[in-house]
């Protein structure tokens, strides 16, 4: 039955420790039926904590990665979520910065895209894969 997923994000932007980062991923049968459901998580701070710098141990932070179990297709979430707001309101100093997904099944690459993420709000990005033909 089916083929592994795995799904990665990276990001160069300095700050993104401000963000705590969940995927989520339901992983389906070729009848569509849930046979498996994975979660990863990179939590830093709780929301609304507006740390001063980034705490000690992140240097991992940038990318992450998760992998399915065998199965025909998934639904996943990727959602970025802001702990630390910019320091100011000026929306010029704090423009979008890119989180690069890709997507791979059984070793070949079905999704590949750069993701703008407000650095207000952050971002929820859903992919379902492989896509209707």
């Amino acid at each position: 039955m089916g083929k592994k997923f795995t799904i990665s994000l990276q990001s160069r932007y300095a700050e993104l420790w401000r963000y705590n980062i969940v995927v989520t991923c339901g992983c389906f049968d070729e009848a569509g039926e849930r046979v498996d459901f994975i979660s990863k998580e990179s939590f830093i701070a709780s929301v609304g904590s507006n740390l001063d710098c980034a705490p000690k141990g992140i240097e991992s932070h940038n990318r992450m990665s998760l992998e399915t179990t065998p199965c025909d297709s998934i639904i996943a979430y990727i959602y970025l979520i802001p702990h630390t707001l910019p320091p100011t309101r000026d929306v010029e100093e704090y423009a979008p910065f890119d989180l690069s997904v890709k997507v791979m099944a059984a070793e070949k690459e079905i999704y590949n895209a750069d993701h703008k993420i407000n650095q207000w709000s952050g971002c929820s990005i859903e992919l379902k894969l492989p896509q209707a033909k």
